[in-house]
C-alpha cells in the first residue's frame, strides 16, 4: 500500500466513524426525548385516571362504562388501605421506631462508629 491509498484509507475510515458516530448520537439524542415525551405521558395520564375515578365515585359517569378495571382498581385501593391500616397496629405496638428508639429521637438503636466503619473496611481491603 503506498502512501495515497493509506491517506485514501485513513479518510474513507474517519468519515465512515464520523458518520456512525453521529448516527449514534441522533438516536441516543431521540431516545433521551422519547423517554422525556413518555414520563410526561404517564404523568398525564394519571392525573387524567385520578379525575376519571374521582367523577365515577361522584356519580357523574357510569362505572360500568369502564369494567372490570374499575372494579379491579377500587379492590386494589382496598387492600392497600388494609395493609397500611395493619402496618400502622403493628407500628403501634413496637418498642423501637425504624432505626430510633422512641423516646430518644435521635438516637440510634444500633450504636455505630465512624472509626469502627473505616477500620472494618481497612481489614477487608488487607485480606
Amino acid at each position: 500500500m503506498d502512501k495515497s491509498e493509506g491517506k485514501d484509507w485513513f479518510a474513507k475510515t474517519l468519515n465512515n466513524v464520523t458518520e456512525e458516530t453521529a448516527k449514534v448520537y441522533k438516536i441516543s439524542r431521540l431516545k433521551l426525548e422519547i423517554n422525556s415525551f413518555n414520563k410526561t405521558y404517564n404523568e398525564k395520564m394519571h392525573k387524567i385516571s385520578k379525575r376519571l375515578l374521582k367523577l365515577i365515585q361522584q356519580g357523574e359517569i357510569d362505572a360500568s362504562l369502564f369494567e372490570p378495571e374499575y372494579s379491579s382498581i377500587v379492590q386494589i385501593a382496598e387492600k392497600i388501605e388494609e395493609m397500611e391500616a395493619e402496618v400502622e397496629a403493628i407500628k403501634g405496638n413496637l418498642k423501637f421506631g425504624f432505626g430510633k428508639k422512641k423516646s430518644d429521637k435521635d438516637e440510634n438503636i444500633v450504636d455505630v462508629k465512624v472509626e469502627t466503619v473505616e477500620n472494618d473496611e481497612k481489614k477487608e481491603d488487607n485480606k
